[in-house]
């Protein structure tokens, strides 16, 4: 028996370990696959640390085997997200239980709003029209719609508690449930209900911390002056994390790309492309590539992002798009995948102790299995090559400004441990 998780581990904390280790006790089977984003993530930033320093610390508490989640998919909106690492989960063969974390652990509610979601009875797609006609958010009408459909469509039943889908994680979980039903999986989901802080909480008040809590805490100790301030906070974040990563997690923090080195290159992109070329960009949609084009890049991204903010354009949706913008992802790149499924898995790393799960889906998978980028490239399709050209493109990006790396999907080996 094998169970799946997918993660981003941006960092690797107490909640994480905790999120493996439950999933082994609930699946009853110490094999665990984790389907990870690479150097970009979910939140359209770049990750804290390197994708193989974090598949070296996932490796290290508990998971198996590592698989990277191509660029396009794991800087997504939450369904193409979802979509692209269930497909790599249905597509090995060998996955048994879908591990995920959620604020709510009411499997039965989440499974009845992605019948609707997956099936769009006439009625709801309706009433998300009118509610995007409105003038919102995605999000927001897509929440309306749902609500309204159950109240005047489902009298049939009571009506569930719907505020769970205002949250990410729980919305990151209907996501996958709903991909597993669209892709017609046995895989088994398994809800692991969340322990300590929320998705949201920017400060590490608990052994089991937000993961955002634990990135603003070391943005906060780069600015800190007095060395006794920072040792408290140093201390603080230590905490957070298991005992046997820190010492790469704090040997590595020091040396990360910040989304700020980048508004040199985003300035250029905005003053080279046309608004034709901007609106084939992925997530530029209603019209959003105007409002880009009316601010030029700011004196930082938080200024960037808050000018274009609206109603309608949410924080999350402008930095997929910025961060698609920087790293030319297009909606031809993810419409491809999305209809005939992702044409490879790259494996990250793994324990020398589990090589039997490589062998098993290398045997099993029912697309090619890479891991070693230089010979994979032969056996590839072309549409496989040129998303591998896009994981490159969007690594030499990651480390253009701080190490200068050049080629690091060929020079960084896979993580063996």
């Amino acid at each position: 028996m094998i169970f799946g998780i997918i993660a981003e581990y941006n960092p690797f904390h107490n909640g994480h370990f905790y999120h493996i280790n439950k999933s082994k006790e609930i699946t009853k089977t110490e094999n665990c696959i984790v389907i990870m984003s690479g150097n970009f993530t979910q939140r359209g930033e770049p990750a804290v640390l390197n994708k193989q320093t974090r598949t070296k610390l996932a490796l290290k508490n508990g998971a198996s085997m590592v698989i990277e989640l191509p660029v396009p998919f794991a800087t997504g909106s939450a369904d193409i997200f979802a979509y692209g690492a269930v497909n790599i989960l249905e597509n090995s063969n060998i996955i048994d239980f879908l591990c995920f974390g959620a604020e709510t652990d009411n499997i039965d509610c989440m499974t009845y709003i992605a019948d609707i979601l997956t099936d769009e009875p006439k009625p709801f797609k309706n009433m998300l029209k009118t509610e995007l006609s409105k003038g919102i958010s995605y999000p927001s009408a897509r929440y309306n719609a749902i609500s309204a459909y159950i109240k005047n469509y489902r009298k049939d039943i009571v009506a569930p508690d719907l505020s769970f889908l205002k949250t990410p994680n729980n919305i990151l979980a209907l996501e996958y449930i709903k991909a597993l039903k669209l892709h017609g999986s046995a895989i088994k989901p398994i809800i692991i209900q969340r322990k300590g802080s929320s998705f949201h909480q920017t400060e590490i008040t608990s052994p089991i911390p937000s993961a955002t809590a634990v990135r603003t805490a070391v943005k906060e100790f780069e600015l800190l002056k007095t060395s006794e301030t920072k040792e408290l906070l140093k201390n603080k974040i230590k905490s957070a994390l298991p005992e046997n990563t820190w010492e790469t997690f704090f040997k590595e923090i020091t040396n990360y790309p910040k989304f700020e080195n980048y508004l040199p290159a985003l300035d250029y992109i905005l003053r080279s492309k046309t608004k034709k070329e901007l609106s084939e960009i992925l997530d530029m949609t209603e019209g959003l590539e105007n409002r880009i084009l009316k601010h030029t890049v700011k004196k930082n991204t938080e200024e960037l992002f808050q000018s274009m903010k609206t109603k309608r354009y949410t924080l999350t949706k402008i930095k997929h798009a910025v961060t698609h913008l920087l790293l030319d992802i297009k909606k031809s790149d993810i419409a491809i995948y999305m209809d005939k499924g992702l044409p490879y898995i790259r494996v990250l790393g793994f324990r020398k102790d589990k090589e039997a799960l490589l062998k098993e889906l290398t045997e099993k998978s029912k697309i090619p299995v890479i891991t070693n980028i230089k010979s994979a490239e032969k056996k590839l399709s072309p549409t496989a090559v040129s998303l591998l050209n896009k994981e490159k493109f969007a690594s030499d990006i990651y480390y253009m400004l701080t190490t200068k790396e050049i080629n690091t999907e060929y020079t960084k080996p896979i993580v063996i441990i």
